[in-house]
C-alpha cells in the first residue's frame, strides 16, 4: 500500500517537473511558483483572475505576490491588464507560448 502511494507520487512529480521545464518554471523559486500555479487554478475555476483573488487563495502577502507577478510579467509568462471595473486592480492572463 505505502509503495503504491509512493509510485503515485512520484509520478506526479515527474510530470510536474516536466510541465517546469516545458513552460519555463525551472529558475523560479517555490514562493513564486506557489503564485503561477495559483493563478492557474484560479484561471481554470473561473473566467478572470486579479491580484487579490492571488492574495486570497494563496495567504500570501501583497509584497509577494505582486512582486512573483511582476517578474512572470518581465518574462513573459504573464499579462497584467488594468481593470475596467476598479482601476487599483489588475486582471491577470498567462501566456503560453505557442
Amino acid at each position: 500500500m505505502a509503495s503504491e502511494f509512493i509510485k503515485q507520487i512520484s509520478t506526479v512529480l515527474k510530470m510536474l517537473d516536466s510541465l517546469e521545464k516545458e513552460y519555463n518554471l525551472i529558475g523560479y523559486n517555490q514562493t513564486e511558483k506557489k503564485v503561477y500555479y495559483t493563478i492557474v487554478m484560479i484561471l481554470d475555476s473561473k473566467d478572470s483572475c486579479n491580484i487579490t483573488d492571488v492574495i486570497n487563495l494563496s495567504n500570501l502577502s501583497r509584497s509577494t505576490v505582486y512582486k512573483a507577478i511582476k517578474k512572470f510579467e518581465i518574462n513573459k509568462l504573464l499579462q497584467l491588464d488594468q481593470s475596467n471595473y476598479d482601476k487599483r486592480e489588475f486582471n491577470l492572463t498567462v501566456l503560453v507560448a505557442a
